[in-house]
C-alpha cells in the first residue's frame, strides 16, 4: 500500500541538545523506520483500470491557517505492487520522493461520523483525475474490518508495512474518473476483482520498516555532514532524540548502562513504539548472543505486533535477526538489521529482509 519514505506532519516539541562523544555509552539503533499519522482515509478499488488495482486518498488537518495536507496514491495491480504518490505540498513531496500537484479537495460530513471526499488533480500522464466517495447519511463508524491491516504485498519488496485504522465505514456511492471514464466500474476489456465497496476510515497510522540504510551519529555539535541522523539528549531524562529530514523524530529511551528499552518514532503527538524485554545492550557492550522479546505499539493501541529479536556479532558488526510471531500474516516475514561503524565515525544501520526470505 504505502511508499517506504516518511512525511512532514505537524509541529514537533522543542528539545534540549548536548554534545555527546561517540563511545560505548551510545545506545543501539536497532532498526530503520518511517511513520506518520493521518486523520482521514478513503480507499477505492479500480476494476476498470488495466494498470492500477486501487486508489487511496489521505488527509491531515494542519490548523486554521493552512489547508489540509492531502496525499493521493495509486497502487499497481502486478507484484510488487508499486505506487505513485501525489501531494498538495511541494516540500512534503520533495522530502518523500513523491509528486507535487495542485489538488482540489473537499470533505463532507461532520466530526466523528463517516466523511465524504471530492478530489481532482492531473496525473503524471497529464490526464484529469476526479475522485469522489460518499457514505450514506445513516452510516456509522465501526471497528469491524479496521485495525491492523495485512500488507497483501503492497510494496513488499521495499518495506514491512505497519498500517492501522481505528474505525471505518463502507461508502454508498463512489467514482474515479480518468479522462472522463469511471475506472471504479468495470470497463470493456477490463473487469478486475473489487473485493469490497469503497470505504472511509479515521485515525490512521502509516508506518513501517523500509529496506534502506540510515547513518547516525551521537554528536549534536557535528553539523557539517549531510544525510546523517544526529542523536542528542532530549528534555526527557535518559532519552536520546534525533529529528529526521521529514520532520518526524526518533527517540531512544534507555534503561541504564546504555541499554535500550524503547525505540520510538514520533509524528507530533503520535508515535510508533517498540519495547524490548530484556533491554538491548549498546553495540560495544554486546558480549555474546542474546534474545529479547519485542512488542510494537501505536499510541494507546498496544501489542499489535510481537516477536523475538536475536543479537549477535559478525565481522565487526552487530546483527539483529527479527522474527515475527503475531499477527499471523507477519510470520512469513523476517528482517535483518546490520549495525556497523562507518569510516567517518558514523554508524550505518542497514535493514533488509533476512537472507533467503
Amino acid at each position: 500500500m504505502r511508499r517506504p519514505a516518511g512525511i512532514v506532519l505537524g509541529t514537533l516539541g522543542l528539545f534540549l541538545t548536548f554534545l555527546l562523544p561517540a563511545s560505548a555509552d551510545d545506545m543501539l539503533v536497532p532498526i530503520v523506520s518511517v511513520f506518520r499519522h493521518w486523520d482521514h482515509h478513503w480507499y477505492i478499488w479500480l476494476p476498470g483500470d488495466p494498470v492500477h488495482e486501487a486508489v487511496e486518498v489521505m488527509s491531515r488537518e494542519r490548523g486554521d491557517s493552512m489547508p489540509s495536507l492531502v496525499w493521493v496514491f495509486f497502487t499497481e495491480r502486478e507484484v510488487p505492487k508499486r505506487q505513485t504518490h501525489y501531494f498538495n505540498d511541494a516540500e512534503v513531496a520533495a522530502a518523500v520522493g513523491g509528486h507535487f500537484r495542485n489538488i482540489r479537495f473537499h470533505m463532507t460530513g461532520t466530526h466523528g461520523q463517516p466523511r465524504g471526499v471530492g478530489v481532482a488533480l492531473t496525473d503524471l500522464s497529464g490526464r484529469a483525475v476526479a475522485i469522489d466517495a460518499y457514505c450514506a447519511s445513516e452510516a456509522q463508524l465501526v471497528t469491524t474490518g479496521a485495525g491492523l491491516t495485512n500488507q497483501i504485498g503492497h510494496s513488499g519488496d521495499r518495506i514491512l508495512l505497519v498500517f492501522f485504522r481505528e474505525k471505518n465505514a463502507f461508502a454508498e456511492n463512489w467514482s474515479v474518473m480518468l479522462d472522463g471514464v469511471d475506472i471504479s466500474k468495470p470497463q470493456p476489456g477490463q473487469s478486475h476483482a473489487a473485493p469490497r465497496p469503497a470505504s472511509y476510515s479515521n485515525n490512521i497510522f502509516v508506518g513501517g520498516f523500509p529496506f534502506i540504510d540510515r547513518r547516525v551519529v551521537f554528536d549534536a555539535g557535528d553539523t557539517a555532514r549531510q544525510n546523517v541522523t544526529r542523536f542528542s539528549y532530549a528534555a526527557s531524562r535518559g532519552v536520546l532524540a534525533a529529528r529526521l529530514a521529514d520532520g518526524t523524530q526518533l527517540e531512544l529511551q534507555g534503561a541504564g548502562d546504555a541499554r535500550l528499552q524503547l525505540y520510538r518514532h514520533r509524528d507530533a503527538v503520535h508515535s510508533l513504539e517498540i519495547s524490548f524485554d530484556p533491554p538491548l545492550p549498546s553495540p560495544d557492550n554486546l558480549q555474546s548472543e542474546m534474545a529479547s522479546a519485542y512488542r510494537i505499539h501505536l499510541d494507546t493501541f498496544r501489542d499489535l505486533i510481537a516477536g523475538t529479536v536475536r543479537l549477535r556479532r559478525h565481522d565487526n558488526a552487530v546483527v539483529l535477526d527479527w522474527v515475527f510471531e503475531r499477527p499471523q500474516w507477519t510470520t512469513t516475514r523476517q528482517l535483518e538489521t546490520v549495525v556497523r561503524h562507518d569510516g567517518d565515525g558514523a554508524e550505518r544501520i542497514s535493514l533488509r529482509p533476512a537472507p533467503g526470505r
